[in-house]
């Protein structure tokens, strides 16, 4: 991530999430050209709100402190713990550089967070681990079906 700029990876963070930078001003409760601001770098975000974007993209405020200060200071954090680092730091970036093919951002653009890293993790599965998968997903709404008084609505899922 070193070879990142914060701008750069809050330009990728909100195409990945096919976010505006109105929505994500609205979630920090700053005008969008202060965010934009952010974006090309005129402005370093102050702490509170990299905070608040670490809570709104779900990863740890490590990821922009390490890119906002020098590596002396970053090392210090790390070093006491203020920052979680490890496997999801990859998996975010993997999941970044996946969304940001072209072919990939057509199928993942109208996708909520949630369904986006689902379809991401299941593509990189075999086929067995995906007939796996399936298999689940077909029970897990079979129980839940049966768990439904009869004449409710079962909100249109349906199993084949």
């Amino acid at each position: 991530m070193s070879a990142k700029t914060l701008e750069k990876y809050l330009r990728e963070l909100r195409s990945a999430y096919d976010y505006s930078q109105e929505f994500v001003a609205s979630r920090l409760n700053i005008s969008r050209q202060t965010y934009s601001h952010y974006e090309t770098g005129r402005i370093t975000p102050p702490l509170h709100s990299l905070y608040h974007l670490s809570g709104l993209y779900g990863i740890p405020v490590g990821n922009f402190l390490e890119l906002t200060i020098d590596s002396a200071a970053a090392a210090k954090c790390l070093s006491e713990g203020a920052a979680n680092t490890g496997p999801d730091n990859d998996d975010l970036n993997d999941f970044l550089n996946h969304i940001s093919i072209p072919e990939n951002h057509k199928k993942f653009k109208f996708l909520k967070r949630r369904e986006k890293l689902i379809l991401y993790y299941y593509q990189l599965l075999d086929d067995r681990d995906q007939e796996d998968i399936l298999s689940f997903m077909k029970v897990k709404c079979r129980n839940r079906k049966a768990k439904i008084p009869p004449g409710a609505s079962s909100a249109g899922i349906s199993v084949s």
